[in-house]
């Protein structure tokens, strides 16, 4: 346990209501970090560009793309009681290229900094690497900390900056702590009797390979067709226009393969109570998403935590999070076939499933929010500490 100190904490960060991941995980653990140490005092700076009305944590607003706004977030800052201030990072939270506008808040700030990175440029492919890796260079700097999602984030920053391993620490996606339920109990409660359910959870990008589930849907309902496939969330918000015509082009594709009475969206942006629902619900979660860069995912960390089998791409956080096929399988990119012949292996032994959905759920729960608050506070008290 965390030893009950007193102190100050300002987090930066989108917050709801904005709808994004990074600002559903800045909300969690703000309560997580208050109920596990109710001493430490939290406020919040939320990153916006528009006016939208928040809660009594959020003291002030930093506007995304008016640099005498960030200016200005230091000077309130360092004329505040604050003993540190804890910086959620994501590309495209923070204004102008790559979002280098945070850096006029960094190098006016005098008080110790803690940052997470929820994205690392690791793997060759990833979009603008080295420019990225050096503005991350440049972050290291100001950080007495950094925060990642995955060890391999961690061996990237040392080897890439050079940044010294003791700087840097994994902390997994925290998630809910769930009770093991079996899907059945729920299955009444969404009206699915009856039926094997697939799913894909979270807002909606192109990304997410929904259209490589649609295409492997012919394949296993073949063999099951009591399968419906859910696609549970809303188009991500920064990229409507080009989501819309992407989800257009897969209604398309399944009325092209008469799969489309199998597939049920649900275009909602749900509470965190109604999307627990849906991963309860799910015989297989999915995740078969396009890319190999991506290092941090809430909605994996979800269905794990809720002991759910996972069948995705071997992305990098899907990687540790899976491990050696252990809480689910990896399938290559782009192969609808491998999606289609694991799904129906699961579907076929439901003693693996439920020998993997057990063995998920134990997993899980190394990963809920008060153990993440938990690790948080140790490393604020280490910083403090060093003061």
């Amino acid at each position: 346990m965390v030893e009950k100190q007193k102190f100050n904490i300002i987090m930066i960060s989108t917050y709801p209501p904005k709808e994004c991941g990074i600002a559903t995980y800045a909300k969690n653990l703000f309560l997580a970090l208050n109920k596990v140490n109710p001493k430490v005092n939290i406020s919040i700076l939320a990153i916006d560009e528009l006016k939208n009305k928040y809660s009594q944590e959020v003291k002030r607003i930093i506007e995304k793309e008016k640099i005498n706004s960030y200016c200005e977030a230091a000077n309130y800052i360092n004329n505040s009681e604050a003993n540190l201030v804890y910086i959620q990072h994501e590309f495209g939270i923070f204004g102008k290229h790559d979002g280098k506008l945070l850096i006029q808040l960094l190098k006016n700030l005098k008080v110790p900094i803690v940052m997470s990175l929820h994205t690392v440029p690791i793997t060759k492919e990833a979009k603008r690497r080295k420019s990225r890796i050096e503005l991350f260079k440049k972050f290291s700097k100001y950080c007495r900390k950094i925060i990642l999602t995955t060890s391999l984030a961690k061996k990237t920053l040392i080897a890439e900056i050079g940044i010294s391993k003791n700087r840097l620490k994994v902390i997994y996606h925290g998630t809910p702590q769930v009770k093991y339920i079996t899907q059945n109990k729920i299955k009444d409660k969404l009206k699915l009797n009856n039926k094997k359910v697939l799913s894909s959870i979270g807002l909606i990008n192109s990304s997410k390979g929904i259209n490589l589930v649609v295409e492997a849907l012919p394949d296993i309902i073949k063999e099951h067709k009591d399968v419906v496939y859910l696609i549970v969330g809303t188009i991500h918000p920064v990229k409507k226009k080009e989501v819309d015509e992407y989800l257009k082009k897969v209604t398309i594709r399944a009325r092209e393969l008469k799969v489309d009475r199998y597939i049920k969206r649900i275009d909602e942006y749900l509470t965190e109570k109604e999307l627990i629902s849906y991963f309860q619900v799910s015989d297989i979660y999915l995740t078969p998403y396009k890319g190999a860069t991506q290092v941090s995912s809430g909605t994996l960390a979800y269905a794990i935590a809720c002991g759910r089998c996972v069948v995705s791409t071997p992305y990098i956080y899907a990687q540790e999070m899976i491990g050696n096929n252990l809480r689910g399988f990896l399938v290559n990119f782009n192969d609808p076939k491998g999606i289609a012949k694991k799904i129906n292996y699961i579907l076929d032994h439901p003693n693996i499933q439920k020998e993997i959905e057990k063995k998920a759920y134990k997993f899980g729960q190394k990963t809920t929010w008060k153990k993440i608050a938990e690790q948080h506070l140790k490393i604020f008290k280490e910083v403090l500490k060093n003061k």
